[in-house]
C-alpha cells in the first residue's frame, strides 16, 4: 500500500500538469494583487475620495472668486457668494486635515472624522441591502476607533486581507476548477483502454480506493497550502503582513433575520479551514467516482467540471432551489463566505451556516465513497465472472 501511495504520489508531482497548474494560479493571484494596488490612493479610496474632493473644491473656490469680481459689493449675489466662499474654505480645511490624518498615520482622528461624515448621509432612499451595507461600515469604523490601526478596507493588499479577498471571490472556482484537471489525471491514468491496470498490483481494491484518496486530498491540501503561502509572502513582501485582528464585515442572526456584525478577522480562520479541507475531501471523492464510472479523462473532467462547478452556481440562476441550498454540498465551495454568513445574507437563507456545511459537506462524502466502493464491488464480481476481459 505504501508502495502505491508512493507510485500515486509521484505520478501527479512529476507530472508538468501539477507545476503548470501552481504557476497560474500564483500568475492570474499576483495580477489581482497589482490591479488592486493601482487603486489604492484612485477613486473609491478613503484617501482618494478626500483628494477628489479637495480639488473639486479648489475648482469651486476659484469659480467663486472670479465671480465675485464681477458682483457689486453691496449687493445680494456679492453676499451670498462670499458666503459660499467662506463655507468652502472651512469645508476644504476639514478635507485637508483629514488627508494629513492619514498621511500621518492618525488613525483615531480619521475614522472619528469618517463616522461624523457617515452618521449625517441620509438613509430614506437607500434599499435594506444598501442600509445593511452603510450599518457595516458604521460598525467597522467604530470598531476602528476603538481599536486604531491602518485602514486596509480600500483595495485588499496587505498578505492576510489579500489572501482573504481571495479566498472570497476568486479561488473557490479558479483553484477548484484546475484541481479538477489535477484529480482527473490521477483517477483516470490508472486506466487503458477502459481497464483498470492497478487491478494486476498487489494490493486489493479497498486498500487502492483509500490510497487515491488520502493523495488526492494530500495533492490539493498541498497545493492550496502553497498557493496561499506564496500569495501571502508576495503580497506582505511588499505592502505589510496586515491585522489579523482587522474588523471583518459578517451577518449574524437576530429575531431570525441575518443583520451586519464585526469580527476580529483570526476569529473565521478555524472555522472556514474545517470547511475547506471538507470541501476538499467531497471534491476528491466525486472526481474519483466519476472517474470509475467513465474510464476517461474527457469524460470524467466534463461531468466534474458540470456538477461540481455547476453545483455552485446552480443557486444563482434556479431561485426556489436557494431555500434547500443548505443541503447543496456546492453551496459550501466557498467557505469563508460561508462562515462569515455571507452566502446566508445573498441567498436570504439562514440555515446556510458552519454548522448544517459540515453535516452536508460529512454526510455528502459518506454517499459518494459508499458508491464508490459499490462500483468496485460490482467490477469485483464481475471480473470473477469473466465478464470483463
Amino acid at each position: 500500500m505504501i508502495s502505491y501511495f508512493s507510485l500515486q504520489l509521484k505520478k501527479v508531482t512529476k507530472h508538468n500538469l501539477s507545476i503548470i497548474s501552481l504557476v497560474i494560479l500564483l500568475l492570474i493571484s499576483f495580477c489581482l494583487l497589482y490591479m488592486k494596488s493601482t487603486q489604492l490612493s484612485g477613486t473609491g479610496s478613503l484617501k482618494g475620495d478626500a483628494q477628489g474632493q479637495i480639488a473639486m473644491k479648489k475648482e469651486a473656490l476659484q469659480a467663486d472668486r472670479q465671480a465675485l469680481k464681477r458682483y457689486s459689493p453691496q449687493g445680494k449675489s456679492y453676499k451670498a457668494t462670499e458666503k459660499d466662499i467662506k463655507q468652502t474654505e472651512k469645508e476644504l480645511k476639514k478635507d485637508q486635515t483629514f488627508v494629513d490624518d492619514i498621511n500621518h498615520n492618525h488613525w483615531k482622528q480619521v475614522y472619528e472624522t469618517k463616522l461624523k461624515r457617515e452618521q449625517k448621509g441620509k438613509l430614506t432612499d437607500l434599499s435594506s441591502d444598501e442600509k445593511d451595507r452603510h450599518k457595516s461600515v458604521i460598525l467597522r469604523l467604530k470598531y476602528l476607533i476603538a481599536h486604531p490601526m491602518p485602514y486596509e478596507s480600500d483595495s485588499a493588499v496587505t498578505g492576510i486581507q489579500f489572501l482573504l479577498d481571495l479566498n472570497e471571490n476568486y479561488l473557490p472556482v479558479l483553484f477548484s476548477l484546475v484541481m479538477i484537471f489535477v484529480l482527473t489525471y490521477l483517477f483516470t491514468g490508472s486506466y487503458k483502454n477502459g481497464l483498470d491496470i492497478s487491478t494486476v498490483l498487489p494490493i486489493n481494491r479497498l486498500q487502492s480506493t483509500l490510497t487515491n484518496n488520502i493523495v488526492g486530498l494530500a495533492v490539493v491540501s498541498f497545493i492550496f497550502l502553497l498557493l496561499n503561502l506564496l500569495v501571502f509572502g508576495g503580497a506582505a513582501s511588499i505592502f505589510g503582513t496586515g491585522r489579523s485582528d482587522y474588523p471583518y464585515i459578517i451577518h449574524h442572526l437576530v429575531s431570525d433575520h441575518l443583520v451586519p456584525g464585526i469580527v476580529p478577522t483570526a476569529k473565521l480562520l478555524p472555522q472556514a479551514t474545517i470547511l475547506q479541507l471538507l470541501n476538499f475531501i467531497f471534491m476528491v471523492l466525486f472526481v474519483q467516482l466519476a472517474a470509475k464510472i467513465f474510464h476517461n479523462q474527457l469524460p470524467t473532467l466534463l461531468v466534474s467540471l458540470l456538477l461540481l462547478l455547476g453545483g455552485h452556481f446552480i443557486t444563482i440562476f434556479i431561485i426556489p432551489l436557494e431555500k434547500i441550498a443548505q443541503w447543496l454540498p456546492g453551496t459550501y465551495l466557498g467557505a469563508l463566505n460561508v462562515v462569515s454568513n455571507q452566502t446566508a445574507y445573498a441567498m436570504d437563507n439562514s440555515a446556510i451556516n458552519f454548522s448544517n456545511g459540515v453535516l452536508t459537506l460529512i454526510l455528502s462524502s459518506i454517499l459518494l465513497f459508499l458508491l464508490v466502493l459499490l462500483i468496485d464491488r460490482i467490477t469485483t464480481i464481475a471480473h470473477r465472472n469473466g465478464r470483463l476481459a
